[in-house]
């Protein structure tokens, strides 16, 4: 994938020009696959963006606790472990349930635009989202997602 100049992003599985970078490499295992598998078809996610966000949050460790005291695997706030009826955030089962709950709602706010979803996911979902760009630190963290 490249984007040019004028924000067009262009995809190839075949790439003639080295402006092209990895977009998309195949998943690794986890312990959590049939679990990610199961959460993501109930929610209608695709199961590799919701591996590729416990591996960005967490590292699949689900114990985690971020400084800003986000939670778990997929790294949720209590007060969005709350909306999305999570009652035990250190829990595999409860958090990746939570998380791809979450993820279906900023998908849907934001009508399936998957980089500006996963800017909301880091940011909030009330937080303004440049249409010009996101600020360094949430197009590395959209990077990462896409090329895990």
């Amino acid at each position: 994938m490249y984007i040019d100049e004028e924000g067009v992003r262009h995809f190839t599985d075949s790439p003639m020009d080295r402006c092209y970078k990895l977009y998309w490499k195949r998943p690794y295992s986890s312990v959590y696959d049939d679990l990610i598998k199961r959460v993501a078809k109930k929610y209608g996610l695709s199961p590799a963006l919701l591996k590729a966000i416990i591996k960005v949050e967490s590292d699949f460790d689900a114990e985690a606790v971020s400084p800003k005291g986000a939670l778990g695997l997929m790294q949720l706030l209590l007060s969005t472990a709350k909306e999305m009826g999570v009652k035990e955030p250190f829990s595999p089962i409860d958090n990746i349930e939570g998380g791809a709950k979450y993820l279906k709602y900023l998908l849907s706010k934001f009508h399936g635009n998957i980089p500006q979803s996963l800017a909301a996911y880091i940011l909030g979902p009330d937080e303004a989202i440049d249409k010009d760009g996101f600020p360094p630190v949430v197009e590395e963290y959209i990077k990462k997602c896409f090329i895990i």
